[in-house]
């Protein structure tokens, strides 16, 4: 019973933060971001380490940090309309990332070790890099209001894990990825997607977003997020531990709740920047 309180007080805690933190946006969002950035890149690393991954723990750390400050410094004016494309920065540290590990591999022998451990450092760069941009992105976007749409994707995320939960616990009988996560079933994974769609259409409408893009966003930002959760699952399924880190009482780390957005919102924005602007 306890387990479950610190679980429930922790949920309604950092809702209401994000929500401050999603209305006021500017310096305290970001700061925020980067740091579930930070967390999330020492989670990840932590899972390939325990997966027998030669991982260069620092490199990959100083490489996320240097790709998030230099895409705030920088990757603003990019979406705003300036001369660089978003990405040019990403594609900058990235190849960096890869000369500089290369070097430092050089060293330790033509293998497939080595070979997993430079990939590695581009994959982590990527995942808890990159992906840890968008909402910030989503939040610079104008007409509609970012803030708008980011409150929508979680919407979507979190009645995607509410629906998911309580309807799988309710009628789910089907495995959907026994393998990656046995508790998981079919009839979870569609009334989350039902729960989820609805949650978001319901939000959206609230603020006066096109139905049909609600409808279309919500369903195709539902599925991506269940196939995140996925994800994560199988990287830890990989180093054999349940839950990435204890950065929220009763909920794991950064990872465990975020993995569904890491892969939500970068439907949202796109879906956002060519259909609605």
């Amino acid at each position: 019973m306890n387990a479950v309180k610190t679980r429930i007080l922790s949920g309604i805690t950092g809702a209401i933060l994000f929500l401050f933190l999603v209305l006021k946006g500017g310096l305290l969002l970001t700061v925020a971001v980067g740091a579930l950035s930070f967390l999330a890149t020492v989670e990840v690393g932590k899972i390939f380490k325990k997966s027998g991954v030669d991982l260069h723990y620092p490199l990959a750390l100083f490489f996320n940090l240097l790709f998030f400050a230099g895409e705030v410094c920088w990757g603003q004016p990019v979406v705003r309309g300036g001369s660089l494309r978003i990405g040019d920065w990403f594609a900058l540290v990235a190849f960096i990332l890869l000369f500089v590990s290369f070097l430092t591999y050089m060293g330790k022998g033509v293998t497939q070790a080595t070979l997993v451990a430079l990939v590695s450092h581009l994959f982590i760069l990527f995942y808890t890099g990159f992906l840890f941009i968008y909402p910030l992105l989503i939040r610079q976007l104008v007409n509609p209001d970012g803030w708008q749409l980011l409150l929508f994707a979680f919407g979507v995320i979190w009645g995607t894990d509410t629906g998911a939960y309580f309807i799988g616990s309710a009628l789910g009988k089907t495995p959907l990825a026994p393998r990656l996560s046995p508790k998981k079933t079919v009839e979870g994974a569609v009334g989350g997607l039902a729960v989820g769609t609805l949650a978001g259409v319901l939000l959206g409408l609230f603020f006066q977003l096109p139905v049909f893009w609600l409808v279309g966003t919500g369903i195709l930002a539902s599925f991506a997020g269940q196939v995140g959760d996925l994800f994560a699952s199988f990287l830890k399924r990989v180093a054999g531990i349940k839950d990435s880190g204890r950065f929220l009482p009763g909920h794991g780390g950064v990872l465990d709740r975020f993995d569904s957005a890491l892969f939500s919102l970068p439907v949202v924005y796109y879906l956002a920047s060519f259909l609605l602007r």
